[in-house]
């Protein structure tokens, strides 16, 4: 009997050096890297103290002083990745949550049917699909702005948007383009953001909002280039499947066929579409007046869930049973969110986070106004990296960059317009941010996301760029 050839051909090992690490692979490492670190970087700190205009705990800048080096062991830092999932267990239960409704809603064959009708609409009016597109991100882009749609809220709708993208003729990546994209653009222009751009403008003691204007430009500009590069790639994939950066990738499981295409849109689908938008209003309503965050949306899934089962007559053993099924396609995402909490929890036990601020900020002093604005958006940038929550971020970089701004003689508005910049944009870019577990939720491989994003966010760097200079040379404040 013959041996079986288990040498590998030499395209077979190509392939094999090519391939990306999975996803946890890669945020392990970055949690080892950080590990070493807390035996590398001096431990320093700084005092928080109360801030009376935003109620927060914020950095004294002045404060900072070198601790006791307290690095994070083995066992520590496998600690540090439990503690990460602990820390993110409200994203982790939102995330099961909204899973477990879109399954239900697949399960009913609403979904099928809502694509199949637009899909319908669109072939029999082609010229109208690049309209409906440029108009839903333009809409997503300036809710986005509001912050009452952030990353939070539309991941769980990615792989519809992927399975309509790909139903048009173009592929996962137009999907995430025409809608998480759009959101995550928008949210960092923070038009009135309360999260991002009220938590900053409260500790740098601004009027509420101000600079809103100028806000708004930036928002119109992001976006319109945000919509041309998504549009003019998804008319090259439409054109030639073969430039798709997922071309080769299987996406049986999302792809519409023929029969999906021919779900009829019966009145119960109809209805458990309509409790699905009603939810989403009634999320907008709460984020807005009544200061929802992330809980209340995981429980507004879970009515949805409930009430898309009635409504199609499902007993309770069945509706729970599809729920159930729905967590096992949340696993991954609600996983990565734990373990990129993780990288966190490792430099805050080492000590070190204040101890590479402190040494960013060292840097700024003494350069000119504009060297000093873009400097301090590269650190804003980096910052993210490590502070991914945006009110997180502000309390902890805006009493410092507040002092350094009046010490400079920057705008104070400026300061926080580069905060702004630096924590929304760099969520597009960073892995400890959402886009890893969107990536993970529709198979987009992260090296092959890369490949799409950093020309886009290379030209988004520079517009950013222009903008605080402009800022700079009109004197950008209160206003």
């Amino acid at each position: 009997m013959e041996k079986p050839d288990t040498a590998l051909t030499g395209n077979q090992k190509g392939k094999k050096k090519k391939e990306f690490p999975h996803i946890l692979v890669v945020l392990l490492i970055a949690i080892v890297v950080a590990t070493i670190c807390t035996y590398v970087v001096p431990a320093g700190q700084y005092t928080r103290v109360l801030d009376e205009a935003s109620g927060r705990e914020v950095v004294d800048p002045s404060s900072f002083q070198y601790v006791e080096q307290t690095p994070v062991g083995l066992f520590g830092m496998f600690l540090c990745i439990e503690e990460g999932l602990i820390s993110a267990a409200d994203i982790t239960f939102m995330i099961f949550a909204a899973f477990s409704c879109l399954h239900l809603l697949e399960k009913t064959g609403a979904i099928d049917a809502a694509i199949a009708a637009m899909v319908k609409k669109t072939k029999s009016r082609p010229q109208a699909a690049n309209i409906i597109i440029a108009c839903l991100m333009a809409l997503l882009a300036v809710w986005g702005s509001t912050g009452t749609m952030s990353y939070e809220e539309i991941i769980a709708f990615a792989p519809i948007f992927v399975a309509v993208s790909m139903a048009l003729g173009y592929d996962a990546m137009v999907g995430v383009g025409i809608s998480v994209i759009p959101v995550g653009i928008g949210f960092a222009s923070a038009t009135v953001n309360p999260f991002s751009i009220g938590v900053a403008q409260a500790i740098a003691e601004l009027p509420l909002y101000s600079g809103l204007a100028y806000r708004v430009l930036i928002l119109v500009v992001m976006t319109a280039f945000t919509i041309f590069y998504v549009l003019r790639y998804g008319a090259k994939v439409r054109k030639n499947p073969t430039y798709s950066i997922v071309h080769g990738i299987d996406y049986s499981d999302l792809a519409v066929d023929e029969q999906r295409l021919n779900t009829p849109f019966t009145l119960q689908r109809k209805l458990s579409i309509a409790a699905l938008f009603v939810g989403v209003g009634v999320m907008a309503w709460g984020l807005i007046t009544q200061g929802w965050y992330i809980n209340q949306v995981a429980a507004i899934f879970l009515m949805v869930s409930v009430t898309v089962g009635i409504i199609n007559r499902w007993s309770a053993s069945k509706t729970a049973s599809i729920l159930v099924e729905g967590l096992q396609g949340g696993v991954l995402s609600a996983v990565i969110v734990g373990v990129a909490r993780g990288i966190l929890q490792v430099v805050t036990k080492g000590n070190i986070l204040d101890t590479i601020i402190h040494s960013c900020v060292s840097v700024l002093d003494g350069l000119s106004l504009y060297l000093s604005g873009l400097g301090m958006l590269v650190f804003q940038t980096f910052l993210n990296l490590l502070i991914p929550s945006g009110s997180g971020q502000a309390a902890v970089s805006m009493p410092i960059m507040t002092p350094i701004a009046d010490l400079i003689g920057m705008n104070r508005q400026i300061a926080v317009l580069i905060f702004q910049f630096g924590d929304g944009f760099s969520n597009l870019l960073w892995p400890t941010g959402f886009m890893m577990i969107v990536c993970a939720m529709v198979k987009i491989p992260l090296n092959k996301y890369y490949k799409w994003l950093l020309p886009f966010f290379g030209v988004l760097f520079v517009l950013q760029v222009i903008f605080v200079f402009g800022a700079i040379a009109i004197g950008y404040g209160p206003m």
